[in-house]
């Protein structure tokens, strides 16, 4: 056989494998930014990215985890509606990814972030009546920071509010655009 009929192998699965367990770290450690734990990411990509629903014992294997570790974040995964779990007729649970994880994203983006901008909101708005009645002489702040500060908050606010006040199908298609042009 010629070099030029030869078919290229595809690499073994256990390379398949390595590869997407290197992905599941990638994402875990992106999503602990978010407040999770890497766990969560890291099964959330394995059930996202699978042909199949996956059982725990599955995950355990593909990430190379106890199983000590792979219940307790499955349980929260399925809480939040991040993933879903069947059982087949052997009553083993199964676990594929929600078919649409923006209306998620939207709810931890209220019940979280919103949280946090409010109360930045609130601790600033004490902070900024402190300053303004020492005047700029007697207060120890820079009065042009705080105004930049306090245009930050209300950026974070106005862009939170944005983002959970979009359709999913907006957010998904403004999301997805604007990550193309970053990437450009």
């Amino acid at each position: 056989m010629k070099k030029a009929d030869q078919k290229t192998t595809i690499p073994t699965t256990t390379a398949e494998i390595n590869k997407l367990r290197d992905l599941s770290e990638s994402v875990g450690d992106f999503i602990r930014y978010w407040g999770f734990r890497r766990i969560h990411g890291q099964i959330w990509t394995q059930v996202f990215l699978s042909k199949t629903s996956l059982s725990g014992a599955e995950l355990t294997q593909r990430l190379g985890v106890s199983k000590a570790l792979i219940s307790p974040a499955l349980s929260e995964l399925e809480a939040y509606g991040l993933i879903l779990m069947t059982e087949d007729g052997k009553k083993t649970k199964r676990y594929s990814a929600a078919p649409n994880v923006i209306p998620v994203i939207k709810d931890i983006l209220k019940e979280r972030e919103a949280k946090i901008i409010a109360t930045a909101q609130e601790k600033f708005g004490t902070l900024h009546k402190i300053h303004e009645k020492r005047g700029e002489q007697e207060s120890l702040l820079q009065s042009d920071r705080v105004e930049e500060l306090g245009q930050m908050i209300t950026l974070a606010q106005f862009a939170l509010n944005f983002i959970i006040g979009q359709s999913d199908e907006e957010s998904l298609a403004c999301w997805t655009e604007e990550a193309l042009k970053a990437e450009k």
